[in-house]
């Protein structure tokens, strides 16, 4: 905010007014002395300025902020959905979704002239909860039964734009970020035709290199800390689950909510 540069003092001047009756008392008698004549008034002076112990105010020069992140598992989760098609069979879609945890670091840059960019240099987020999957066909084909166990299944940044620039409204978006997933999950095939041609095993999940994802949220400053909000950044890619063809599709939808340390 801009501070008072100058106070503004008056200075006013006296003015003589010389109209002084003189009384001489002689004996027997008195003697009246006229008043002398008024002297000329002095104009006023303009106000002298006053100097500001003060120094002149200027813009704030460009700082920088590294911020550390704490993910909100109470308001962050992964929404995980998954289409399951085998040779031969119709293709059936489950969902699931459970609580995330994890770290965000970045760098908040503020300029001289108040723009502000933010980088996200680092994310690391696990499933803080067990993700668990059905796909059911008819009763003799069986159902397929998909296990993530909580902790396993991880995301982390593999490509970050170097500088996103923040609006006034603290949002930001960019549609370049690439994603590392890492994990397993469970697969147990039941019926009499899953049971053989699925059994009981367990699949890598492992993404080495997402397709571009959209991160567009916000960074917001409320009660003394920073808030990241990311609420919907989605993630695709595809899977062999079998040598026969099977192929598992995989939608991952992260909201999350991280709250500065």
């Amino acid at each position: 905010m801009p501070e008072t540069r100058h106070l503004l003092q008056s200075i006013s001047l006296s003015r003589a007014i010389a109209a002084i009756p003189l009384f001489l008392a002689l004996p027997g008698c008195h003697l009246f002395v006229a008043q002398p004549a008024v002297p000329p008034r002095d104009l006023a002076s303009p106000p002298l300025p006053v100097r500001s112990n003060h120094p002149t105010p200027h813009a704030p020069g460009p700082r920088t902020e590294r911020l550390h992140f704490r993910v909100d598992s109470s308001a962050s989760t992964a929404l995980i959905s998954l289409t399951l098609d085998p040779m031969a069979l119709a293709s059936r879609r489950s969902t699931c979704s459970c609580p995330l945890k994890g770290t965000v670091t970045g760098t908040l840059n503020t300029s001289g002239l108040g723009t502000r960019t933010f980088t996200i240099e680092k994310i690391d987020l696990a499933t803080a909860g067990d993700g668990r999957l059905e796909f059911d066909w008819t009763p003799l084909i069986g159902a397929i039964r998909i296990l993530i166990p909580a902790g396993i299944l991880t995301i982390r940044d593999h490509t970050m734009p170097r500088a996103m620039p923040l609006q006034q409204d603290g949002r930001f978006s960019h549609s370049k970020c690439r994603f590392r997933v890492g994990g397993t999950c469970q697969v147990q095939g039941s019926g009499l035709v899953l049971r053989k041609k699925v059994g009981q095993t367990e699949k890598d999940l492992t993404v080495a290199r997402s397709e571009p994802v959209v991160l567009a949220g916000s960074l917001t400053h409320r009660e003394n800390r920073w808030i990241l909000d990311i609420p919907s950044a989605v993630m695709k890619d595809r899977f062999e689950v079998d040598e026969e063809g099977t192929i598992l599709d995989l939608i991952f939808t992260g909201s999350i909510t991280a709250v500065e340390k």
